[in-house]
């Protein structure tokens, strides 16, 4: 198992919109801890708007739905229920 802050694999950021709206949302955040004079905090969540940019934008995550992985006529792996 990989470690990641984020999982950009994660289905839940698969719309372009969501991905968007976060990094919208950090952008914002980092003005507003800069403006209030935090430069801690601003430093902050610049590197992480620029991970979360990466990530969502530039590390070659599929735009699309994300592909069922069993198929109706296979059966489920046999460790599936422990």
């Amino acid at each position: 198992m990989r470690w990641a802050l984020i999982d950009f694999g994660h289905a839940f950021y698969r719309p372009l919109i969501r991905r968007v709206i976060i990094l919208g949302l950090l952008l914002v955040w980092t003005a507003v801890e800069f403006f209030a004079g935090s430069t801690g905090w601003a430093v902050f969540f610049v590197a992480l708007s620029a991970y979360a940019g990466w990530g969502f934008f530039l590390s070659g995550q599929a735009d699309g739905p994300v592909a069922d992985t069993v198929g109706k006529d296979q059966a489920p792996p046999a460790d599936a229920g422990k």
